[in-house]
């Protein structure tokens, strides 16, 4: 059985602004479910959670490479995108070319665990929520 150690990129919106535990990403981590699926046979090992920097930011792109190397530093070939990023991140595009262009050997899995609503309603949702917690922050 080969060990395969991953990492996890997370939304900061998600994990920061909307306290997100990343239960349903661990969950079908340990599961093998979702795109975690591909190591059945496998032992995973989580070697790391990074969140990017938060909308918006000009500098997300170049910000992410030292966050990127601390997961590499601990030997992680595979990072997922978690689903949260690749569902609502205006700068995914961005955050996938720069990891690729600066590591090429690491593996990109855009996603992490399987989608309990469509899309277009978790991307409502994260809006309403983010809206929310702003009247509440602010006075």
């Amino acid at each position: 059985m080969n060990i395969i150690r991953i990492g996890i990129l997370t939304c900061s919106n998600t994990t920061r602004v909307l306290d997100c535990t990343l239960s349903p990403c661990l969950s079908d981590l340990y599961q093998h479910k979702g795109l975690f699926g591909r190591y059945k046979g496998n032992k995973i090992e989580l070697g790391g959670i990074i969140s990017c920097n938060g909308c918006p930011t000009i500098l997300g792109a170049k910000i992410i490479i030292p966050k990127v190397k601390s997961l590499i530093h601990y030997n992680i070939k595979d990072i997922h995108l978690s689903y949260c990023m690749i569902t609502v991140c205006p700068f995914i595009k961005k955050y996938i070319a720069i990891i690729k262009k600066e590591f090429p050997d690491i593996n990109l899995v855009l996603g992490t665990h399987e989608a309990h609503q469509s899309d277009e309603t978790f991307r409502c949702n994260i809006s309403k929520m983010l809206i929310e917690r702003k009247r509440n922050i602010i006075p």
